[in-house]
């Protein structure tokens, strides 16, 4: 797994996600390693679009 993009979709994840949001944010949310055609947005739109302002992805 993409260390640089956000947890994938689904519940199995959401105990993690805003631990891994804060870990890439503190990073300046670094550009994914890989290209894919899953999405992967932020658990909410806030925080999407502070990736894409921090980030520019």
């Amino acid at each position: 797994m993409d260390q640089n993009r956000p947890l994938p979709p689904g519940t199995a994840f959401d105990a993690y996600r805003e631990q891994d949001y804060e870990r890439r944010k503190a990073l300046g949310f670094p550009k994914p390693l890989y290209y894919s055609n899953i999405p992967t947005p932020e658990a909410t739109p806030e925080q999407q679009a502070e990736r894409e302002r921090i980030g520019g992805w």
